[in-house]
């Protein structure tokens, strides 16, 4: 059984310390990642699930990442990202492919939560009462692997903008393992509505991540979120409110860090680690205090 994670614990997602690009395969080794992630103070690490298959294919099994794992006292906290749930067809298709995968994952590493979303235009998607029929599905699929949580992650340029939507499609869905992700770059960078996460139960914020950023985005959001996102406390966004918030409503999830930016992944994977520790448990504190 993975080690339990608290509101105190934190997490480094993937692309926080895989020194690569969205879609890229990760620079560091799984070996590497995790040794980083335990030196610099976290209590767990997010995977994706192309880096998992790249960690296969260079020759570690699933024993062996166990023991990296157990080595280094970490653990796996989020798996991502599943995306194309939200369609028919042959999106939604290639999607149940995906998610065979994430729960293949989930079997192995005990995640804290799964990550979803939608990445498409409004345009793309159905009507909200057969996107909380999807999502209901990947619920009852989920839960059937260790109750694993799953967490609607809102996008503002897409179909699910904001944790009100996200929220509603949640719902709607009726299941407990259904849930929300609040990642503060696609809240502040969105409606920014308080109101909003305090209709949501805490407990049914099942993930939330910390970033920061530039008062206003530098070219298309896309870009600015894959690009400019900074260490917390470096940027803009009032992530004391935040967190306080958060707080306010109950929220016990582990806080992940997650920044893609291009100055970040150029780091070492040591420097990458400890900069995403030490800023965002000064900001932790800091709210906390």
């Amino acid at each position: 059984m993975a080690r339990l994670l608290s509101r105190e614990d934190l997490i480094a997602s993937h692309y926080t310390l895989s020194g690569a690009g969205v879609l890229e395969p990760a620079r560091f080794s799984f070996e590497e990642r995790v040794a980083a992630a335990a030196r610099a103070g976290f209590a767990g690490i997010g995977i994706e699930a192309s880096s998992y298959v790249l960690a296969r294919k260079n020759g570690l099994s699933d024993r062996d990442m166990q023991a990296v794992l157990r080595e280094h006292d970490i653990v796996v906290g989020e798996i991502e990202f599943l995306y194309d749930w939200a369609h028919g067809g042959t999106r939604g298709e290639r999607a149940r492919r995906l998610e065979d995968r994430l729960y293949e994952m989930a079997d192995l590493f005990q995640p804290h939560h799964l990550n979803v979303g939608e990445m498409g235009p409004a345009t793309e998607l159905d009507e909200l009462a057969a996107v909380a029929e999807r999502f209901a599905g990947v619920c009852e699929r989920a839960h059937a692997h260790g109750g694993l949580p799953v967490a609607i992650e809102f996008l503002p340029w897409t179909g699910i903008p904001d944790a009100g939507v996200a929220w509603e499609i949640a719902r709607r869905a009726g299941y407990d393992n259904g849930g929300v992700l609040v990642d503060a770059w696609h809240y502040y960078r969105g409606a920014a509505d308080a109101s909003q996460i305090r209709a949501i139960p805490g407990t049914r914020i099942h993930a939330v991540q910390l970033d920061d950023a530039d008062a206003t985005p530098v070219g298309e959001l896309v870009e600015d979120t894959i690009e400019r996102r900074r260490l917390p406390g470096a940027g803009a966004f009032d992530l004391t409110g935040l967190i306080r918030l958060l707080d306010e409503i109950g929220v016990a999830a582990p806080l992940s860090v997650e920044i893609l930016s291009t100055e970040h992944r150029a780091l070492p994977v040591d420097a990458a680690a400890r900069a995403a520790y030490d800023s965002t448990r000064a900001a932790v504190t800091a709210a906390r205090a």
